[in-house]
């Protein structure tokens, strides 16, 4: 699969919300939450627990020692794009958010949303479809002096699930919230090393949490 493929859908939202609703109720044309919303500010947070990297010596001798750099934490900034319809008492939608990091160098999801309005805040949980493109980056010694250091990218793809809350604080702009779990599973790697083919594997840990604030600019009493 292409790795731009979430980040694709990212501008696909914005021809989504601007496509006609036909079952939306005239009595909730007024509310705020609704229309079309970009993420001005966009968002920034951290993501925590992530991207972990362990080791198996599978070599007869016993002698590789592996070293890498497993950061329980980095900071993330990127931006979002959505589209709210109100339905009856509640408010569902669709958004699309790009994230980069420095040991997450591409992160993006497509997910629902569905909330409550309580005034000029919305509360609300999200869930749907994750890919993550990242570093792998370690090195494996031996007894004999070997070093050998290993280097690459891996795309991978999940699920996400969290929850937030926005409040309106102008006309057009609301600031929030949320923190979203993105679960990649993890992957055993199968490697040698390059002078004396001792074989190891490398286990890669790829769930975490992100926990963000954000601005958005809505488009709603517009539309």
């Amino acid at each position: 699969m292409n790795r731009n493929i979430l980040g694709a859908t990212f501008f696909g939202t914005l021809a989504l919300g601007t496509a006609p609703v036909s079952a939306q109720p005239m009595n909730d044309v007024g509310s705020p939450w609704r229309g079309l919303y970009i993420g001005i500010g966009g968002h920034l947070g951290e993501a925590f627990g992530g991207n972990k990297l362990s080791f198996q010596d599978l070599s007869t001798a016993q002698d590789l020692s592996f070293q890498a750099n497993n950061s329980d934490h980095t900071l993330l900034g990127g931006v979002q794009l959505g589209q709210l319809w109100p339905v009856g008492g509640m408010v569902l939608g669709l958004e699309s958010d790009i994230s980069f990091g420095k040991d997450i160098d591409f992160l993006s999801s497509i997910r629902g949303v569905v909330g409550v309005p309580l005034g000029p805040a919305l509360i609300y949980g999200t869930g749907g479809l994750g890919q993550e493109v990242a570093p792998k980056n370690f090195g494996v010694s031996s007894a004999t002096g070997e070093i050998d250091t290993f280097a690459g990218k891996e795309s991978k793809y999940g699920w996400t699930v969290g929850g937030g809350v926005e409040f309106m604080v102008a006309p057009r702009i609301t600031l929030g919230a949320e923190a979203i779990h993105y679960d990649f599973g993890s992957d055993t790697i199968a490697m040698n090393t390059v002078l004396g083919a001792e074989p190891f594997n490398v286990i890669a840990q790829r769930s975490f949490t992100v926990v963000r604030a954000r601005i958005d600019y809505h488009f709603s009493n517009f539309f």
